[in-house]
């Protein structure tokens, strides 16, 4: 209600004046710019600036205006603090976040953080933080997380605006609930194929052009392949293939088959079994990628960086592209003749929990991301792509754009995997489901069937609940 505005003013001023973004001694607008800025009556503004007088954190001067009180003692209030909960094994969280955090300091000095890493869902985990008085502010998650989380115990986020264009609406409709947007995209990533230059070298292999084959591909993976320290045990690979569902649909997709949800809500199987008999004989049969690691990206990324991988399927989130030891290269995905265009993307976004204890400063924060200056230095030091065309174009090169799909002339559609199989079950089974197929104990055939059978009950047991929900 409009009567009430003036709290709401208060509770905004209180909080840019214990964070340090209003320092002792400095003077407020005057009383008419206020009003506009904060599109309040007169009247609602003086009475938000009475109850910040009479707490003592404003001081009338008369004649001058209003001024945040000299002798304001923070300390006495404690500080703000912001509980920010992260993803474990997190690349934003280790090499973004903290700049984020700095800058923003610097604007809000006063300010605290505090950062509590899960595993788990984030539903359970903000419960337990609860039970121990401890009410998350903000909570960093993956487009893919925020499909299983209950959007009604967050804040919607209409307005948090973005400085400038975003490079793609994808990007604000991943975060998003029928239009209402419930995060801030942080940034994002195609998938796509790094390799080290120095290996292909040392083969005397060329880093490959924009239309190379898969035979091509498998050959350079073979070739690199080997035993380099004469113990009988290969210790440098060709190529690293993860088994996420996040990353091996693309070589899907550029070998022939295009992985989508059936208007009957199962999977498309058309092409599977060809494309996954191609996968488990790169590691099985040619030996090109290490099995223990094709279920560990974690492995894949510390192989990756300590040079025993010639290539690697990864994103900008998961792997370092700055290394010491060689210059880590993005190159194009080999291509079949019956391709299908587009890649699969991830993003990372910002979401406020309703029972955040401190709400105006968590918008704040996440209106901190959208900076072009904050998005300059996420891109260019922690090396992430930027939200925002601009940036991205001034710092990643533009055999680097071109490569990912990002110039005008390459520019290639990317898909979300919501937007690639919309019931989050299909994924859900996907990921269960395929262990004994990447373990090597079951054949691309016996592993559709099963899953097709798991696929179907699952489904009709859906239909069925739905059916007797009131």
């Amino acid at each position: 209600m409009r009567e009430f505005r003036y709290i709401e003013l208060a509770g905004k001023l209180r909080t840019d004046i214990l964070s340090g973004y209003l320092k002792p001694g400095q003077f407020l607008l005057p009383e008419k710019e206020l009003c506009q800025v904060y599109d309040i009556s007169r009247n609602s503004l003086r009475q938000a600036l009475e109850l910040l007088t009479n707490e003592g954190l404003l001081v009338k001067m008369v004649g001058r205006g209003t001024m945040v009180n000299k002798e304001l003692d923070i300390s006495r209030h404690g500080n703000t603090v912001i509980n920010i909960v992260c993803p474990q094994h997190s690349s934003y969280v280790l090499k973004a976040l903290p700049i984020l955090i700095d800058m923003f300091k610097e604007h809000y000095p006063n300010v605290e953080f505090r950062q509590f890493a899960t595993a788990a869902s984030y539903e359970e985990f903000l419960q337990d933080l609860a039970n121990f008085g401890v009410n998350a502010d903000i909570v960093i998650m993956s487009n893919h997380d925020m499909q299983r989380l209950p959007l009604d115990k967050f804040l919607t986020l209409e307005d948090i605006v973005p400085e400038q264009t975003i490079v793609t609406d994808k990007l604000l409709q991943v975060f998003s609930h029928s239009s209402v947007p419930y995060a801030i995209p942080l940034t994002y990533s195609p998938v796509f194929l790094a390799c080290n230059p120095l290996l292909f070298a040392s083969n005397s292999l060329e880093l490959p052009q924009s239309n190379w084959s898969w035979e091509q591909f498998v050959e350079a993976a073979k070739a690199m392949t080997r035993d380099s320290n004469g113990d009988g045990l290969n210790d440098i690979y060709g190529f690293g293939l993860s088994s996420s569902i996040y990353r091996w649909p693309v070589l899907a997709r550029k070998h022939s088959y295009q992985m989508r949800q059936e208007p009957s809500g199962m999977l498309n199987t058309e092409g599977l079994q060809e494309l996954l008999d191609i996968l488990q004989s790169l590691i099985y049969r040619e030996g090109v990628s290490p099995i223990l690691a094709v279920n560990d990206w974690e492995l894949l990324a510390q192989l990756f960086d300590e040079g025993r991988l010639g290539m690697f399927l990864t994103t900008t989130l998961t792997t370092s592209m700055t290394n010491a030891s060689f210059p880590v290269t993005v190159i194009p995905l080999p291509t079949g003749p019956q391709a299908y265009q587009g890649n699969l993307a991830i993003s990372n976004g910002m979401m406020i929990p309703k029972t955040s204890s401190n709400a105006k400063l968590a918008k704040q924060f996440a209106q901190f991301t959208l900076r072009i200056d904050y998005q300059r230095r996420m891109a260019s030091e922690a090396k992430f792509l930027s939200i925002y065309s601009q940036v991205n174009e001034e710092v990643w090169t533009e055999r680097e754009r071109n490569v990912l799909g990002m110039t005008e002339t390459s520019s290639e559609p990317f898909y979300f995997m919501n937007e690639m199989l919309p019931n989050p079950l299909l994924e859900q089974i996907l990921e269960q489901e395929m262990n004994k197929f990447w373990a090597g104990i079951e054949s691309s055939g016996e592993f559709i069937d099963r899953m097709t059978s798991i696929l179907h009950n699952a489904l009709a047991q859906d239909v069925a609940m739905s059916e007797i929900s009131p």
